[in-house]
């Protein structure tokens, strides 16, 4: 049945009969000659100059997602369109040899798929705050029905002999509603934010159902093993899965799941070698500091990143620190995001209270304590913000990875790094075991963290920062997604 709720698992039966290839579900009849890679969105290309084919965003997930995409021809990018009209057909578009299909979805649909369900339930249960989720019946149905609109589009586009990609918890059961219409073309999903532990993912209306038509995925992916263990043992518990040589299964479902860290591409962030044989020139947080101590912060402006625990924690480090009065700066970048949405606009509000009241107490005349700057920023400037920084605060409440602290460490001076201080409950402080970990809430541990990469020795600098780099070039954007198509095609 479609609207709200999920179709129950097709039997192999009915699944004989499919597009997108003749083996039944989870087994593979031939090599995958395309790729088709579905997200909430399709990137969102600009003319080119030179005409033709759109240019579209350069760097990050794009571009790896491009890469895959691109290895096989005619692969294809589906998502929702957000500028395509209500009503409209789906749009079809070409760029760097991919076709980008947009799907047009009714105000209603958005209203309660994406601003409903996905904002104010899925994205703060998953980053395990409980208190901030908002459910509404009306969010739940649009939620499913917008995976059966998702699923025609795919399995009309679904050919023999290619493999289905799928991105994020905006698509937890596009899979089930796929298997409903035939398709047994491999189908793998990737989560990019954490996976809750199973008592806080069983607040979900219909969790288990919901965990059910996840298992219908070939391949799932998570950043990290905690989130992977987290994943497994809500399918013990709730669906009374095993779990066995990297598969799990339930009655006649298998799954296998692996852990994929995504990465950047360093390249995009680390220094030129024109700029490393030039002398470090002051850049515009040099000639703001003057001459004082810089430490940074980057961030979308959205609760699960910890804004205001850090200003607490920087306010605690200024009084209890007296002599790094006018020596040093927090400048806080704040990228806007779901504006539209309440909680958010009060998240603004809330944070410049507090910057007013911390440089009201701390600040003089020719020294602002916290700069804190609620805009965006291009890629080149900020990783020449990186580099000008002596300290990175990346200190998130809960965070699937978190890519700018991989960002820091790339964009550094060889000769001169700044030191990474990096919340445990990001996904990056897995790998990135050289940087200076914390506990986000408890501000005592943050600012002396903060003391400690203020005052750290040249020596332990350079140390930490090349143990850092290294991880940062093994686990780059590329290899993420040739290592999960791969394992996805095999």
């Amino acid at each position: 049945r479609r609207g709200g709720r999920i179709p129950r698992r097709v039997g192999r039966a009915r699944r004989s009969r499919a597009r997108g290839g003749a083996a039944p579900h989870g087994e593979r009849s031939a090599p995958v000659s395309r790729l088709v890679v579905v997200s909430n969105r399709i990137p969102v290309g600009r003319p080119s100059a030179l005409g033709g084919e759109l240019e579209l965003p350069a760097g990050g997930l794009v571009s790896a997602l491009l890469g895959a995409l691109e290895k096989r021809s005619d692969s294809v990018w589906i998502g929702w369109d957000s500028r395509a009209p209500a009503g409209a057909r789906p749009t079809q578009i070409a760029a760097h040899g991919v076709t980008l299909v947009g799907l047009p979805l009714e105000r209603a649909e958005v209203e309660g798929y994406y601003d409903g369900f996905c904002n104010q339930a899925l994205w703060p249960l998953l980053h395990c705050f409980p208190g901030r989720v908002v459910f509404e019946p009306r969010h739940v149905a649009a939620y499913f029905a917008v995976q059966e609109r998702f699923a025609d589009a795919v399995a009309a586009r679904v050919r023999p002999g290619d493999a289905v990609w799928v991105h994020d918890y905006h698509l937890f059961g596009l899979a089930r509603a796929l298997r409903a219409r035939g398709v047994t073309a491999p189908l793998g999903f990737f989560l990019h934010t954490p996976f809750p532990p199973d008592d806080v993912w069983s607040i979900l209306p219909r969790a288990r159902r919901l965990l059910g038509a996840l298992l219908d995925y070939d391949l799932i992916g998570f950043h990290t093993r905690h989130y992977l263990e987290n994943y497994i043992q809500a399918c013990r518990r709730e669906l009374g899965a095993e779990w066995r040589d990297g598969r799990l299964a339930a009655g006649e479902q298998r799954q296998r799941v692996g852990v994929y860290p995504v990465g950047i591409e360093p390249a995009d962030f680390e220094p030129s070698a024109s700029l490393l044989r030039r002398k470090a020139m002051p850049g515009r947080l040099a000639k703001m500091a003057r001459g004082r101590r810089v430490v940074l912060g980057v961030d979308r402006l959205d609760y699960t990143k910890g804004l205001p625990e850090r200003f607490r924690a920087f306010e605690l480090f200024l009084r209890a620190r007296p002599d790094w009065h006018d020596r040093v700066s927090l400048v806080q970048i704040a990228s806007p995001s779901r504006a539209d949405l309440p909680e958010y606009e009060r998240e603004r509000r809330d944070l410049e209270r507090i910057v007013g009241r911390i440089n009201g107490e701390f600040g003089r005349v020719d020294w602002v304590p916290l700069r804190y700057v609620h805009r965006s920023h291009p890629r080149d400037e900020l990783a020449r913000f990186y580099r000008e920084a002596d300290v990175a605060l990346v200190t998130p409440l809960r965070d699937g990875m978190n890519l700018v602290a991989k960002e820091f460490v790339a964009a550094q001076r060889p000769e001169r790094p700044g030191a990474l201080v990096l919340s445990r409950f990001a996904g990056a402080a897995e790998t990135l075991t050289e940087a200076i970990r914390v506990n986000p809430y408890v501000p005592a541990e943050c600012a002396e963290a903060l003391a400690e990469a203020l005052e750290m020795p040249i020596e332990e600098r350079l140390r930490r920062h090349a143990a850092l780099l290294a991880t940062v070039r093994a686990e780059t954007a590329s290899k993420w997604a040739t290592d999960f198509v791969a394992a996805l095609a095999g």
